[in-house]
């Protein structure tokens, strides 16, 4: 056996013959810095260098200094290194920390600072606030107590008896009350206590003593406090039943309640203030009523009822008032001594010394206790007044005005905790001066009133400002700042220190250049133990000898072998599966396909494909084009990967069966023609390439490595051997194999017949093929899309159905040949049906139902003849529509930004003869497209003629076939329940007949043998292309409009010829085969 130092000595002798080739120069200049005591001075002096060795690695081969202390150096300078990042690390963790720290501390120094300010302002301005309520209840009640102690001391020097008692001068009095306590209204209620009281108030003492209603308009009329509606109706007895009577008398201003009169209404009967008054009665106290124009849930009131209070309280405000602010009424209770009054009754209900005569209700919006109260420059106190009844309201206060926010607590739910509240009593005994109320006390029983105050954001941002955030960022900056200045110093000294390391560092980069890590860490190792065994003073040896030395000792990796460092990385997996699955079909198919069409299906499929793959846990590799590539048993190698991508390959076949078909109504006729080729093996991706290339249609073909593996996992009731042998590429001849997964004693149908049964619904089908139920389907998408342009383009030019019946012609009998037109004259340009975009583009239900309904009768017109049935009606209808999608303007058009939307419409109009911009001569020429064989006997028009066919006969031997089409289908068309579709298609007369020209006109020229039509053509393309002077230009356009119509559907009619080779040959075989059996038929 060789000795591996040997083989290992060639490779290095060959290394070390390159590196001989090194000055010699280069090497005594070594000898003698290694033996130079003031070099050793200068290289022991860099230890103290805090620079990475690694920043001069690359550094070109230097003049050496003492290769045997390079470990030495290195080892220091890193060991340096360290130690002064780390103070580097912990000088920049004391800058943060200590920025931090101070930057926190000013912060929330600052930020207390206003926080205490903010917090001290808003308890000032809360009791300016519970003051200035206190002060406002105090002059309010005692004003409104001196005007009820006038009205008793009245009743009693005039010895009237109540409720029989009338204030002269009542609204020059309470005009004053009202100016001093900016009350609302102010109405005394009498209390009628029995039934022979009340008789005499309503039959003779209100009219005897209305005078005082002449008397308060008068005044109002004065009053410059006053702005309302001034008007009275007659006072008409309300015809009250109810046994407590409290009826509204004297009142200012004397204003109507809608239509009612001011005065005599029962007021206990009111929703708000009834319930207040039968409250209070026993308590002898001022109460305060609900909120008079806002609903309670509890309350049942209608919105009739506050708008009629609302509409009360403008009267009082008038229209530049805030009527719908919160309303209020003091019921201050009239009491008189029972001595005085001779009422036996009232003695029984209140054994009091005193009896409720009559009460002064005063009407107060809550804003009035608000006026004034800040002082300028102070905003957004929040003020909420609520009761126990569940009502609550809320105000701003910005300086002296006070502005209504709406109906319950609107405060900031942030500053909920810093609220203070009081009740309403509680505010009368806070008046700052010296009380001067005296009379009953406010009643906490009935809905007693609170008032809270809270402050807002508008408020607190008058003490919050940018200055906790500025003062941090203030001492943050210096700091940064300090820290900069030591980075910059450091950086200084770094660059200073690396000077001085450079040449100790030259003769390491000459190892690391040269050598990997792990065998420049040997060289490190030997010089270090040089050292240790001679000193620094033993003999020297040459560097190149040193390094030959050590590529001639044994080295168990192998140094220079292959898998030294360059080589590619790469892992081998030996039990793996793969899978080419590829669309049988696919190259004549989007032959006929627009591009979006052919990304539909792509994108379909591979993502049905995707998360198959997913729940298999199958291993996508790529698509290329319509090949999908997947692969099981990496990266997570599995021993089930056969049968797992066995399985997968089923799964994607069975799904792309059932995605082709459901996607031929989108995508068009023979989308579920397609098919999948599958190829497996389990091996070399090539094989399987080769597997599915050889494969048939909708079969999982698999290689003999692939079915080895299935029968090892007891699946040999998944395979079938293919009966011939097949040539692969490099491969020779293979035997290969079917697999189709299934269990082993399956009564089930295999996939092989599954993907053979339909999955469109039954009940559309109405005894038609599958296949044909999905065309049916896509051609009536295909009419509806270009259905909707037409009633776009109608509602655009704002013309609808005039409501005048479309008569639509009768086919009957007549020659359509005789119909045949040389000119067909279509609309002019109009601009406005390019906002199109804006109309629905979707059709009524009932449009859309009838259309289906149409193409279906359609279909079943058709014969089953190999060539001239539903299937290539299809196809030439989806060849029109591409067709007219490719009828487009050349490019000079588009590329004159300047021009507008309208400018570019119309040059395309004129460009393609008016045909891209009439919708119904597009929807027109799809029409025919499906029509145009209608009951086609599957025999040419020169043989029925010739026959002497009953259909020969009625069309007088003249393009037979074509006008039993257009009769058949136009017939159908006029059928009663398609009357919505015909509305739908022609909207006008005008519109019927351009429409039946179209169609005759289109199908007529899928005739090209008839000569006459032939002459008609020819004549008609001379007329158009070939005449040099015009006198009509709009005919001579109209002209070539109809000569491209005709040729465009006689091009689609034929258009397999033109396209790819597959399609070719299936319909001329299909063709063939419909001559082969007229022929055979005789």
């Amino acid at each position: 056996m060789s000795n591996p130092n040997d083989d290992q000595g060639d490779v290095s002798n060959t290394i070390l013959d390159a590196m001989m080739k090194v000055d010699e120069e280069l090497e005594e200049e070594q000898q003698a810095s290694f033996n130079s005591n003031s070099d050793r001075e200068t290289y022991s002096s860099s230890h103290n260098t805090g620079v990475s060795p690694s920043t001069e690695v690359s550094t070109s081969r230097g003049t050496g200094v003492g290769q045997e202390d390079d470990s030495n150096t290195m080892s220091i300078a890193h060991t340096e290194n360290k130690a002064v990042m780390l103070w580097k690390a912990v000088m920049i963790i004391v800058l943060v920390t200590g920025a931090v720290g101070v930057a926190v501390t000013v912060f929330y120094y600052v930020s207390n600072a206003e926080q205490a300010a903010f917090e001290a302002a808003f308890l000032d301005n809360s009791r300016k606030v519970f003051e200035t309520v206190g002060d406002s209840l105090d002059i309010k009640l005692a004003a409104v107590d001196l005007f009820v102690t006038s009205v008793v001391s009245y009743a009693k020097v005039s010895n009237k008896t109540w409720p029989f008692v009338t204030l002269p001068h009542f609204a020059e009095k309470a005009s004053k009350v009202r100016g001093l306590t900016h009350a609302m209204s102010i109405t005394q209620m009498q209390i009628v206590w029995n039934d022979d009281d009340r008789k005499v108030w309503e039959d003779s003492y209100v009219k005897e003593n209305e005078w005082w209603v002449q008397e308060g308009i008068d005044i109002q009329r004065s009053d410059l406090a006053f702005d309302g509606d001034i008007s009275c109706p007659d006072y008409v007895p309300n015809g009250d039943t109810s046994i407590w009577y409290v009826p509204t008398w004297q009142s200012y201003p004397v204003l109507k309640f809608g239509d009612n009169p001011p005065y005599n209404r029962n007021m206990i009967m009111s929703p708000k203030r009834g319930t207040a008054i039968k409250s209070a009665m026993d308590l002898h106290e001022v109460t305060i009523s609900r909120v008079l124009n806002q609903v309670n849930p509890d309350e049942l009131l209608s919105p009739e009822y506050v708008r009629a209070v609302n509409e009360w309280n403008t009267q009082h405000v008038g229209t530049d008032g805030e009527a719908e602010e919160p309303l209020v009424q003091f019921l201050y209770f009239i009491l008189v001594d029972n001595a005085d009054a001779d009422q036996v009754q009232m003695n029984q209900l209140h054994p009091d010394n005193s009896t409720v005569v009559a009460i002064m209700a005063t009407s107060f919006f809550w804003k009035a206790f608000l006026e004034n109260t800040l002082p300028e420059g102070q905003r957004g106190i929040v003020v909420v007044f609520h009761n126990t009844c569940g009502q609550a309201f809320t105000y701003s206060l910005d300086g002296a005005h006070t502005n209504y926010r709406g109906e319950v607590d609107h405060h900031n739910p942030r500053f909920h905790d810093m609220g203070l509240s009081f009740t309403v009593s509680d505010l009368l005994h806070l008046a700052t001066g010296v009380a001067t109320y005296t009379g009953l006390p406010l009643s906490e029983a009935y809905c007693p009133y609170s008032v809270s105050v809270y402050p807002s954001t508008t408020f607190e941002n008058q003490y919050k400002s940018d200055n906790p955030i500025i003062f941090s960022a203030t001492a943050v900056a210096i700091f940064v700042f300090t820290a900069l200045v030591f980075l910059a110093y450091d950086r200084f000294v770094a660059v200073r220190q690396s000077k001085v390391m450079t040449s100790a560092v030259q003769s390491n980069a000459i190892v690391s250049s040269l050598f990997p890590s792990k065998y420049r860490e040997r060289l490190y190792n030997d010089a270090l133990q040089s050292n240790k065994a001679g000193g620094i003073g033993g003999s020297y040896i040459p560097s190149k000898a040193r390094l030959k030395n050590f590529l001639r000792e044994g080295n168990e990796d192998g140094f220079g072998s292959s898998s030294g460092p360059g080589q590619p990385i790469a892992d081998l997996f030996t039990d793996c599966t793969v899978m080419f699955a590829d669309i049988a079909n696919f190259t004549a198919w989007s032959s006929a396909r627009e591009p979006g069409q052919v990304f539909t299906l792509l994108e379909t499929v591979y993502g049905t494909f995707d998360k198959i793959a997913a729940r298999r846990g199958v291993f996508k590799i790529e698509t290329i084009g319509d090949c999908y590539v997947a692969v099981t048993g990496l990266p997570e190698p599995r021993k089930d990967h056969a049968s797992v991508m066995v399985k997968f390959a089923k799964d994607c076949r069975d799904e792309f069966v059932e995605v082709t078909r459901l996607l031929e109504v989108s995508l068009g006729p023979d989308t579920a023609d397609l098919g999948l080729r599958l190829g497996l093996h389990s091996g070399a991706v090539n094989t399987a390439a080769r597997m599915e290339s050889s494969g048939m249609v909708n079969r999982i073909h698999i290689s003999q490595a692939t079915a080895v593996l299935l029968e090892e996992a007891s699946k040999s009731h998944w395979i079938k051997p293919r009966k011939d042998q097949i040539q692969a590429k490099g491969k020779g001849l293979l035997q290969t194999y079917f697999a189709e997964p299934r269990s082993h004693n399956s009564g089930s149908k295999g996939s092989s017949e599954k993907v053979k049964e339909g999955s469109i619904e039954d009940d559309l089908n109405g005894g038609l093929p599958n296949k044909i139920a999905r065309l049916v389907k896509w051609n009536a998408e295909t009419l509806s899309r270009e259905l909707v342009k037409v009633i776009q383009a109608r509602k655009c030019k704002n013309r609808t159905t005039d409501g005048k019946k479309v008569e639509w012609a009768e086919p009957s009998d007549a020659m359509v040949i005789q119909e045949v037109k040389e000119v067909i004259m279509l609309p002019p340009f109009d601009g406005s049906v390019q906002v199109s975009k804006k109309i629905s583009r979707k059709l009524e239900e009932e449009v859309m139902k009838q259309l289906h309904d149409y193409v279906y009768s359609v279909a079943k017109l058709y014969n089953k003849n190999p060539f001239h049935n539903f299937e290539h009606a299809s196809h030439v209808t989806m060849s029109v529509a591409k067709l007219l999608s490719r009828i487009v303007a050349p490019d000079h058009i588009f590329e004159e930004e300047s021009k507008s939307n309208h400018g570019v419409a119309s040059t395309l109009h004129d460009h393609t003869y008016g045909i891209t911009s009439d919708p119904l001569t597009q929807f027109a020429c799809i029409f025919s497209a499906l029509i145009h064989d209608c009951d086609h006997p599957g025999v040419p028009n020169s043989q029925l003629v010739k026959e002497g066919s009953e259909i020969a006969r009625l069309y007088q031997g003249k393009s037979v076939a074509e006008q039993n089409s257009v009769n058949l289908a136009w017939d159908l068309l006029r059928d009663p329940k398609y009357a919505a579709l015909r509305n739908a298609v022609c909207g006008s007369q005008e519109e019927e007949q351009r429409f039946r020209q179209l169609v005759v006109n289109a199908v007529m020229a899928t005739d090209i043998m008839d000569k006459d039509l032939k002459k008609l053509r020819d004549d008609r393309w001379d007329a158009a292309f070939h005449t040099e002077r015009v006198t009509d230009v709009l005919c001579q356009v109209n002209r070539k409009a109809t000569v491209v119509i005709e040729h465009l559907i006689q091009a689609s009619d034929v258009a397999h010829t033109m396209q790819h080779w597959h399609v070719y040959i299936k319909w001329n075989e299909r063709l063939f085969n419909e001559l082969l059996c007229a022929y055979q038929a005789g």
